[in-house]
């Protein structure tokens, strides 16, 4: 985004000039008023008498001081309205009334959308301060929510589907609000969002799709028991863990029972009940090594291990609730999907993880 930044000592530039040009402008409408207004000094007349006579005083002079006021204010206004436009903290930005600081970039896509609160947008963001990057362009989607009058929702919500633009914020107000209260690490130095906005989709709309994908996670959430009945019984995996894992033993294993805090290895193949495959260290030629216990694999993994040999071959069929749940993982693995893994514990040994 940095290279699409204008050139902020050109736009200055031509700030001070057009301030030039209006000041003199303006000044120069208050000479005319006041010429247009004056009044020649009266001349004393002398009576045949010798006396002399002075004219009537004027009537009120207060049109003039009027005009004068006028005009004078009129430079005035013009002076702070390019002075509050043009003249700001950070050259080259203006100021929205809510105090955000911001400045577009290329065209205003005047005609499109604009996203409200409640809405679903998508954006290309970064954040960064003038010398470091903390986040680099990536994209988001994200629910319009708003928890203050000058926070990062409300600078999505001054732009349209389209448009490019750059806000300035508070560090430490931007991550209390944004970033669950984390320290902004740049003490005072002001924070810089990039921001593309090149997706929307309204309240409504959203809600609706909302309303649709959880009607068919329902439908899934219900339809596994039946799909696990069906694959336990065509492949006699016999009875269940108490917890509702399922283990055929393929090969026995001769070695000890696999313990919390050892080093694992093995070679595994992963499937859907239909037989996709969708993961295998066989198919890589690569051996998966992890520390049992240490949650780095699905607690199904964990508990099927605990259960097994070195040495030891296996067929296990794991419910999503032990898996990967209601939100899947990737393309192939969808919420609510049980899975079913080709084991063999290749070797186990103590870990430097475990000793520590």
């Amino acid at each position: 985004m940095s290279e699409d930044i204008l050139d902020e000592e050109k736009i200055q530039e031509e700030m001070n000039t057009q301030y030039q040009e209006n000041m003199e402008e303006a000044a120069e409408q208050v000479e005319e008023t006041i010429e247009e207004i004056e009044e020649p000094e009266a001349e004393v007349t002398v009576t045949k008498e010798g006396e002399t006579e002075k004219p009537e005083k004027s009537k009120s002079k207060l049109p003039l001081y009027i005009a004068v006021a006028v005009a004078v204010l009129a430079l005035l206004g013009v002076c702070g309205y390019l002075i509050f436009q043009n003249v700001g903290k950070y050259k080259g930005y203006k100021k929205d009334k809510s105090g955000i600081y911001y400045k577009f970039h290329d065209e205003i896509h005047t005609d499109a959308e604009m996203p409200k609160t409640g809405d679903l947008v998508g954006i290309l963001f970064s954040l960064r301060t003038e010398d470091s990057t903390l986040i680099p362009m990536i994209p988001n989607e994200m629910l319009m929510d708003s928890v203050g009058v000058n926070d990062f929702f409300a600078a999505i919500r001054m732009m349209h589907v389209g448009d490019s633009a750059t806000f300035i914020f508070n560090g430490q107000e931007f991550f209390d609000q944004m970033m669950e209260g984390q320290e902004y690490p740049f003490g005072d130095e002001p924070l810089y969002a990039d921001v593309k906005l090149y997706g929307h989709m309204p309240k409504a709309e959203f809600e609706k799709a909302k309303a649709a994908y959880e009607a068919e996670l329902d439908q899934r959430k219900n339809a596994e028991q039946d799909s696990i009945a069906a694959y336990v019984a065509k492949n006699k995996m016999g009875e269940p863990t108490p917890e509702g894992l399922y283990i055929k033993t393929i090969k026995k294993g001769s070695g000890p029972l696999l313990q919390d805090g050892q080093e694992v290895t093995v070679h595994y193949v992963g499937k859907l009940l239909d037989g996709t495959e969708f993961d295998s260290s066989i198919g890589r030629n690569e051996p998966f090594t992890f520390v049992l216990g240490n949650h780095q694999v699905i607690p199904g993994w964990e508990l099927a291990l605990s259960k097994m040999h070195v040495g030891e071959q296996a067929i296990v069929l794991i419910p999503s609730v032990m898996g990967y749940g209601e939100r899947g993982a990737g393309n192939m693995i969808d919420p609510y999907t049980p899975l079913v893994f080709d084991i063999r514990v290749l070797s186990a040994k103590n870990s430097d993880a475990a000793a520590e």
